[in-house]
């Protein structure tokens, strides 16, 4: 239905059939809608002032109040762009945008503050809703999702009792239903976004005061109904998690504008976040990438600072000689890769280093933390690349009064506007090119989005820095990422911006043993939607299929099975990384890598969604993927390395039809079974299995 628009006196709506936004002019709330039985009311925005005063919509202090209508098209289609514009005593203008396009199940707002001179804002309420009232239901969930992937923090599916804010997105929804709301920032240029509200889940009393009165709202059968109070999405927060000591910084201008924020209502919730995804993806597209999964094998797992010229060649000779020939590869491409301590090797040994695995067919890639200092308070040393006229200190972030900023894991955080770190960062991408590189893994990059006073005084924000940081790596990698000649993988870095990397890494840090599994898809269970979307590929960090540096005891052979089911599962980038010293290493690699129907799975570069989102801040044990071809895959999982496992999964949960017939393969044993309405599964300890599902003739 094309988007009906309609005004009486001081009131005006907007409804495409799905969402609903109605504004009060004369008390300058809003109340919005979905057509799943989502209600916010008593909705106002607001900016505050550095100087303390603070413009609300609903607040005082307002002489006037309109609103405009006019049809808008861009990269979401086309509608109408609401504009509500308030006028104050003191001659600025508040204005609040709603963004309502046809057919979709979102809308989009942002807020804006003009004024004839120049202010300063760290903080802008772009949504504040007195109430978020929805069909009652049994599992209510609000998801946590974390600002980065540092510290080894999870997401976490909360209960409505353990609400705490959430960083750039969040979704209020029944886990049992899969009914939901999404809200979340898709503009990340200058802002950190917050999303929050109060404690706890209510009844509704009574029906919501100053909603939407639209063919949605009068077409809804009576239900029982629950409701959340305080529902808020902030611009400019800054916590522990945002890896920040100090407040948000000052956004200048005579016009400060908030981040684009989606909200978006879908009767299961993973469609809405798909749908967040891409909205942010619309604005800011993944960087391109056509020629196919990165697949190959790390250092750092394997033996991380012991990493030499022997070992990386030897691996090489290995990869080439045993897994390769077995079609471990993507599109005929297999990378080799140098994680941290690589400078332990000499300029000669790099160079020969990347022409050896070049000989075999292979890529060479390498690894740099671009806004991170490692020297602890030795901060007089000259800084690589500037010729002496710049020192460590000269680089790196301070605050207000010139101190340098707390170190963040162990790591002094460097301004990434500084030209001493822009010619830093110049010197080693070019030696990088120079010596034969074509894939860099760049780690520890919240340091670079930390708040701080930076050299660029254009600059204010811990975001508005990264981008520019990132840009400059783009601009230096140019003519490589045209070409597609250069890969480029984040490792710890904060999910939003995205645009300037081919994949980031899902999770911290993950290993080999099962715990370690679990640890990576808890953040698939609820990121998975990265994938594709916001980031060309997921990283499910290095795979283990043996033991590593930091665990030298052997894991079980499910473990190491379960780890590179876990990387296949996730969209993905398939990195073994083993020291293929130890001949059990070596077995487990050409058994496991070179399976040709997981590999067909993990060549695709989907990511599977997960079944379940009531885990809390726990991974789901089960995953599904439906490809356009009309395939079906299934992947479960034992978290447990004492204790067996029996799954009953039904077809109603899965997403295949009740009352039909379907063939089961399992894709490592290569058993078949016969299925309908539910699927039986038995696992051992630590046992993960991946299915192909399709229809019986």
């Amino acid at each position: 239905m094309s988007i009906q628009v309609k005004q009486e006196d001081r009131h005006i709506s907007l409804s495409n059939g799905n969402v609903a936004i109605a504004c009060d002019l004369e008390s300058g709330r809003a109340s919005v809608e979905g057509k799943n039985g989502f209600r916010l009311s008593g909705i106002r925005c607001g900016v505050k002032l550095s100087e303390g005063t603070a413009y609300d919509s609903a607040g005082a202090g307002r002489v006037s109040c309109s609103a405009a209508v006019e049809e808008v098209q861009d990269g979401f289609g086309t509608g109408r762009l609401l504009s509500v514009s308030a006028e104050y005593e003191s001659g600025r203008t508040l204005i609040w945008k709603f963004y309502l396009y046809n057919g979709v199940d979102f809308l989009i707002t942002e807020v804006c503050l003009k004024a004839a001179e120049r202010i300063g804002s760290r903080e802008i309420t772009v949504l504040a809703a007195d109430k978020v009232s929805f069909p009652k239901g049994e599992d209510m969930r609000f998801l946590f999702t974390p600002f980065d992937n540092d510290d080894f923090v999870r997401y976490a599916a909360l209960p409505m009792e353990e609400i705490r804010e959430s960083y750039e997105m969040s979704a209020v929804y029944d886990a049992v239903t899969r009914n939901g709301m999404v809200a979340g920032s898709i503009s990340h240029d200058v802002w950190k976004t917050g999303i929050n509200a109060e404690k706890g889940c209510t009844p509704e009393a009574e029906p919501d005061a100053g909603r939407a009165e639209t063919e949605i709202g009068r077409a809804e059968p009576d239900t029982e109904r629950a409701a959340l109070e305080g529902f808020r999405v902030t611009a400019g927060v800054t916590s522990k998690l945002t890896r920040d000591t100090l407040p948000h910084g000052i956004v200048y201008g005579t016009e400060i504008a908030s981040p684009k924020v989606f909200l978006g209502f879908y009767e299961d919730y993973r469609d809405g976040l798909e749908a967040y995804g891409r909205a942010n993806g619309i604005i800011a597209p993944p960087l391109k990438w056509e020629k196919g999964v990165p697949v190959g094998w790390n250092s750092w797992a394997a033996v991380a600072a012991e990493i030499n010229y022997d070992i990386y060649t030897e691996t090489s000779d290995f990869i080439k000689e045993k897994l390769q020939p077995k079609g471990y590869s993507a599109e005929g491409r297999v990378y080799v890769n140098f994680d941290s301590f690589w400078n332990s090797l000499t300029e000669e040994q790099l160079i020969a280093a990347a022409k050896h695995v070049r000989e075999y067919g292979q890529i060479p890639g390498i690894y740099t933390t671009p806004f991170t200092f490692w020297g602890g308070s030795n901060t007089e040393g000259e800084v690589p690349g500037t010729d002496g006229k710049y020192r460590w200190r000269d680089i790196l972030l301070k605050d207000e009064e010139g101190n340098i900023l707390p170190p963040v894991d162990g790591g002094y955080s460097i301004d990434p506007t500084h030209p001493g770190n822009l010619m830093r960062v110049k010197r080693e991408l070019e030696n990088f090119k120079r010596w034969g590189y074509s894939y860099v893994k760049m780690d520890f990059m919240a340091h670079g989005a930390v708040e701080g006073v930076h050299y660029d005084k254009d600059i204010t924000t811990g975001i508005a820095a990264y981008n520019f940081g990132m840009r400059r790596i783009n601009e230096i990698l140019a003519d490589e990422l045209e070409r597609q000649d250069f890969f480029i993988s984040l490792s710890i870095a904060p999910v939003f911006p995205a645009q300037y990397a081919h994949g980031r890494r899902v999770s911290c840090d993950a290993f080999g043993t099962i715990d370690w599994t679990e640890y990576m898809l808890n953040s698939l269970s609820y990121g998975w939607w990265l994938n594709e979307n916001v980031y060309r590929f997921n990283d499910p960090d290095h795979v283990v299929l043996y033991n590593s540096y930091n665990h030298r005891e052997a894991t079980m052979y499910n473990e190491g099975l379960s780890r590179y089911i876990a990387a296949v599962v996730a969209g993905t980038m398939l990195l073994d990384s083993d020291d293929f010293r130890e001949e059990e290493a070596k077995k487990r690699a050409e058994e496991i890598l070179t399976n040709q129907e997981i590999l067909d799975v993990a060549r695709a570069g989907k990511s599977f969604r997960p079944v379940e989102g009531n885990t809390g801040d726990k991974a789901c044990d089960s995953f599904v993927r439906r490809d356009a071809d009309g395939a079906f895959y299934l992947a479960v999982f034992n978290f447990s390395g004492t204790e067996k496992k029996r799954m009953e999964l039904s077809f109603d949960r899965l997403g295949l039809e009740k009352g039909t017939a379907y063939r089961v393969r399992d894709l490592w044993s290569k058993e078949e079974t016969d299925a309908v309405d539910t699927i039986s599964v038995s696992l051992e300890e630590a046992q993960p299995k991946l299915f192909r599902i399709t229809k019986q003739e």
